[in-house]
This record gives C-alpha cells, structure tokens and sequence, in this order.
C-alpha cells in the first residue's frame, strides 16, 4: 500500500561547495525501495542550473525518461518513511514524465490561476513526476551504466531498470483502479505541512468538490494543505475504513484573478498512469486488478439532487449562482448583488455540462433588497416548466441550523468551468440573522444553498467570505450565509400565490 513519507535534498554545486539543505515536501513511497513526487521540489534546483532548466522545458509530455548522467547527480535525496522516525535514506531521482492531461489542462482551462508553493516555474514543473529509487537499490554494473547513458527509456525498451519501473507504475496503478473517483467521494490526505519532519503524516479529510479537466486528470478537493504538503497522498475511503490511493498533492496555495482558493489540487493518478503503460496495456502485459474495493465512502447525492437544484445566474458583468425553489413556477432565489443591474440588465439562467454551459432562459425579476436592507436576498422567476429530471427544487428547512451541523454548499465559480462545485464543512456559528459556515466557496457561488448534510434540506444562501478592510484578499474558510429560516414564511406565502 502507498505511504507517505517526508523527503529532502541537499545539494553541493548550488554554492560553491557548500551542502545546502533545501525545505522538504511530501512523496509516495510505491514500493520498498522506489518513491514517487512532484516536480515542484526541484523548483530551486531550476532557478540555479541552465542545464536542467532546458532538459525540463524540453521534456516531451506522455515519455517516460532517464534522467541524464551528470544532470543533477550532485542532488541527494534524504527521505524518512513514516516507519522509522528518526533515519533519513539517501535517494537519487532516476526518471521523471510529463502528464499531458495535466499540462493541457493547467496551460488552457486553468490559465489564469496562481500557485504560490512555487518560485518561477510552476507551469513548467506542475504536471512533472519524479520517480526516486533509494542509493543502496541502484545497480552499477558495467551494462547498466552503459544503459544509463540513453536519455529516454524508449530507444531500449528492453532496459531492466524500465522494466522495474514500470512493474512499480503498474502495482500502483492497480490501487488506483480500485476505487472509483466521483464528486462528493470522502478522501484523506496524509502530508508534511510545511515540509518539516515535525508534521509528517499529518492528517486531514475533506471530499472531492470537482473534477476538472482532460479525463478528469486532476482533482479538486476540499482538504486544509499547506506548502510542503505537494507530492503527498490523497486516498479515498469506504465505509469499511479501507483505502485506496487516488492523487498527488500538486498545488496547495492557490490564487485565481487576485482571490486566494483555499482548496487544494490533486493530480488524478490513474489517467496519468495509464498514458505511461500505454504500451503495456496494448500489448497485454497489464491488466488492472479485477479485485474492486467497495465503493467510497461519498456524501449521498440521491441522483445529484444538489446539481439538478442550482443554475449560473448572470446580470451584465456579474455572476452567481441561483437555487430553484419551485418547479411549476420556475422560481429561484440568488443574492441581490448578483442581479444589481436588473431590472435595466438582462438576467440569463444556465446549466453546465462537463465543458460548456447551457442557456436556458431568460429571468423576471420579482424582488431584491436594497443596500440599505439588512439582507442580500433576489428572487427571480422563469416562464418556463422544466422536463422531467432536468431540475429539482430544494427544499427549505423548517428548523434552524445548529452549530457544529455538517453541511454541505454548492455552486458555480467563476474560476471554474465546468459542473458545480461542492465543498463540505461544519456551521461555525449560527444567530438569528447569519450562518457563518467553513465551507470552501469562491466568487461565483453567492447565492447557492448551504444544506443539512444529513437531508439535503436548505439552511443558508451564500452571501460572501469574509474580507478585512485593509487587505483586499478574502478569506475562504469564512462563508457567510443568510438564514433560510427568516425568509422561509415570505417564501411560502409567495409561492403559494405565485
């Protein structure tokens, strides 16, 4: 079973002849003398040497490739696995791969976002696995040394050493395939916060609030994760308590048009995976294991009841998210200030697909309160019966939310095409007035539902995160929300005559 395990690396050219010892991060051990990680730890070493600057900027996507002699062989590894707490092995890294899925999905879709675990060459190192083998594994027999010299395993195909890589790839795809990786799905991330030894196998859970990109290749998920926690391991969980690896750390601080994300972004292991065992696969030398682990623990979604419950809205320049109230007479409610150009402004509804949206309709608008109005209420209404399954309306909770209540919230980023985005999280404090909630959510999901985990029934309308007056930076884990229960009564009585 994948473990995590904390690594470091010193280096003797970085200057002069002095060791440097550089801040570590999180890898995978995926067999006992091979470790997987990101490429981000070796950000540094790019920033200094002109040589592997250009091999990494030339690295073709979808090769599995021998790191050249004389590249880097002055970096050493120290790794610590989770067993022996205080012993520290030396690794050398011997071959690394560029994910397409994940190059093509960060450079297009994800252009405009930041990652600030990274000095200067996120985009080049972002969608780069290292595999790093323990010293006292490595051969240095005549024949290999002579292998080595080749700088990509496909010129011999037959190399020892790819073969055992390739058995390793191949054993971890399998604990991939396992499980099955869909939205909502209870994970675990075990990492170094900080890439010190004194966190390691720090533990945090959370579920997946979207998967994004070219064959779902990379997963966004709600758990807290610091810098030094990139190439760690996240699982998913069933409800036996079993688990099964599914991603790799990749970026934790996250910054998109000037707002910080507190989320966090996994490669997805196995699409990545299975591009590099391509030619196993087709020529029948690897199979994925037909043991199934039961299903992931997942938040039940009784038939993505939540996704079928929410729309974009968008007013001119801005955009949120509207909840469904009432099927038969199409009515909706969103956050004034996402519709505070109407009625002057055209107000359009639409659902989203896997990489489009869809307009469906344009919106009437009934009420929204003004500035000076204690709330940031908008109902909206649509002349316009939906088909069957198409939407469903949510249903407004009769009682009051309590603190400590697990929650879910749902809605629509602007920074994220695509499906909606769901994010878990506990009420943090309730009154009359306000919900304030830890659920992740980001510009564009005002005035989606914040609901009962345990029922689906609707406790909230997210309103904004909290911002200080002095910084501009907002702060995601502070979500407030608006009470359904005070306008319940208004509601009911609308709908009722509407």
């Amino acid at each position: 079973m994948a473990e995590n395990v904390f690594m470091s690396y010193v280096s003797a050219s970085m200057e002069g002849n002095t060791m440097i010892s550089h801040a570590g991060c999180s890898g995978i051990l995926i067999a006992r003398d091979c470790v997987l990680a990101h490429g981000s730890i070796l950000d540094p070493v790019l920033s200094r040497s002109a040589d592997s600057l250009r091999f990494f900027t030339a690295l073709n996507s979808g090769d599995l490739v021998r790191t050249p002699d004389g590249l880097i062989d002055d970096l050493t590894f120290q790794i610590r696995r989770s067993h022996s707490s205080f012993k520290d092995e030396s690794a050398k890294l011997v071959a690394v791969w560029r994910c397409p899925l994940l190059k093509e999905t960060l450079d297009v879709s994800l252009a405009s976002f930041t990652f600030n675990n990274q000095r200067g060459f996120n985009r080049l190192l972002l969608s780069v696995f290292l595999v790093i083998k323990f010293s006292n594994s490595l051969e240095t027999s005549t024949e290999q040394t002579k292998a080595r010299e080749k700088n990509t395993f496909a010129q011999d195909d037959r190399s020892s050493e790819r073969r055992k890589i390739e058995q390793i790839l191949s054993q971890l795809a399998n604990q991939a395939a396992t499980g099955q990786l869909t939205k909502g799905a209870i994970v675990e991330l075990i990492s170094t916060p900080f890439g010190n030894p004194f966190f390691r196998d720090s533990t945090s859970h959370g579920i997946v609030g979207n998967l994004l990109g070219v064959d779902d290749c990379l997963i966004l998920v709600d758990v807290t994760s610091f810098p030094g926690c990139e190439g760690s391991p996240i699982f998913s969980t069933n409800d036996r308590g079993e688990r099964s690896i599914c991603g790799m750390v990749i970026a934790s601080l996250i910054q998109c048009r000037g707002e910080w994300m507190n989320c966090t972004f996994a490669a997805n292991l196995l699409p990545s995976l299975k591009l590099i065992l391509r030619d196993r696969v087709s020529k029948g030398d690897f199979q994925y294991s037909s043991y199934a682990m039961p299903l992931p623990c997942r938040i039940p979604t009784r038939k993505n009841i939540l996704e079928k419950s929410v729309a974009i809205v968008k007013c001119g320049p801005n955009w949120g998210t509207g909840t469904l109230l009432d099927e038969q007479s199409g009515t909706f409610v969103t956050c004034a200030h996402v519709v505070t150009m109407a009625p002057e402004t055209t107000i359009k509804l639409a659902t989203s697909h896997a990489d489009r949206y869809e307009w469906f309709a344009e919106a009437s608008l009934i009420y929204k309160t003004s500035n000076e109005q204690p709330y940031d209420v908008a109902v909206l209404k649509i002349d316009r019966k939906f088909k069957e399954h198409s939407m469903k309306a949510i249903k407004l909770a009769d009682r009051d939310a309590q603190t400590g209540e697990q929650i879910l919230s749902i809605g629509f980023p602007i920074s994220l095409k695509g499906r909606p985005t769901v994010s878990s999280g506990v009420v943090s404090k309730s009154s009359k007035h306000m919900l304030q909630t830890n659920c992740c959510v980001y510009s564009g999901v005002s005035g989606g539902p914040i609901v009962r985990r345990a029922n689906f029934e609707m406790l909230g309308i997210v309103v904004c995160n909290v911002a200080l007056s002095n910084d501009s930076l907002s702060y995601p884990r502070l979500c407030m929300a608006i009470p359904t229960v005070v306008l319940k009564n208004p509601l009911d009585d609308y709908l009722r005559t509407a």
